[in-house]
């Protein structure tokens, strides 16, 4: 009978400690599930913003955390994705952590849980983006887009790949973009206009926006545009994005604009140039 107290404060502390841990459990959990989360570039492509190798930690706050079915995604099933409220929204320079979107194919859209980026934001829904002499140009801003001293080497790299390739070889290679067609020619170093979408934009389904918008539509859809569909209004917001290093990034300019929907999250200011 004596030893029945000691039992009993032995067992409160014990609960105690187990509900503690489970707690903090919880608390770690929530806090990388909504708030936070980590990210490793293992190339260049961000460089000299970012060096390859570096380990940083993705901000869920501002856009607000992912809510979506992890074993739909990762088994290839639907699943719809929705957020939680954040404090601001995607601006452009922001650098942002993404799930790449395609799996087996640039040709259609995919939200890859297996290969995820880390690029800059030049261009928002709605804008108008083009690229000149390797320059990014959105219509109606003044502000430097990504690092100019990059994508000044652009220009001499397409300039040398135009002198030393067989035309026949290059639209395999790094110098086209999307989308990949001989009716507009676009090249890293000269690309567009062309209008990033953006929710509730209507869009007229001449030969032009077919090529351009084709397989957003149809990822939105889940299924073929119909022969015969005078124009379509977008149900989500993309983005462009590109690495820093724009000589070497495999980034929209090849596989084309990014849903908002498979940003994880942006890369705080104080760790950009670390």
């Amino acid at each position: 009978m004596k030893f029945r107290p000691l039992l009993k404060r032995i067992f409160n502390i014990v609960y105690i400690l187990v509900m503690t841990v489970a707690v903090l459990v919880v608390i770690r959990y929530l806090v990388l599930f909504v708030a936070l989360d980590t990210f490793h570039t293992p190339t260049q492509s961000m460089t000299p913003t970012i060096p390859p190798g570096y380990h940083g930690t993705v901000n869920k706050l501002k856009l607000g955390g992912r809510v979506f079915n992890f074993i739909a995604a990762a088994e290839g099933r639907p699943f719809s994705v929705s957020r939680l409220p954040g404090y601001g929204h995607l601006e452009k320079n922001d650098i942002i952590v993404f799930n790449a979107p395609w799996t087996d194919s640039w040709d259609s859209i995919a939200m890859n849980m297996r290969l995820y980026y880390c690029k800059r934001v030049v261009a928002v829904a709605g804008d108008t983006l083009e690229i000149r002499g390797g320059h990014y140009k959105v219509r109606g801003y003044d502000g430097t887009l990504g690092v100019p001293s990059e994508q000044d080497m652009v220009k001499a790299y397409v300039d040398h790949i135009r002198l030393t390739t067989p035309d026949s070889a290059r639209m395999g290679g790094s110098v086209y973009t999307i989308p990949y067609d001989t009716l507009l020619n676009w090249t890293i170093d000269e690309m567009g206009p062309v209008v990033v979408p953006a929710k509730g934009m209507t869009v007229k389904l001449d030969s032009l926006n077919l090529l351009l918008y084709r397989k957003y539509i149809e990822w939105e859809t889940g299924e073929k545009i119909p022969r015969g569909l005078p124009e379509y209004t977008f149900r989500e917001d993309y983005c462009f994005a590109a690495g820093d290093h724009a000589v070497d990034s495999q980034d929209s300019r090849y596989w084309g604009f990014l849903p908002e929907k498979f940003i994880v999250g942006t890369v705080p200011l104080n760790q950009k140039n670390k």
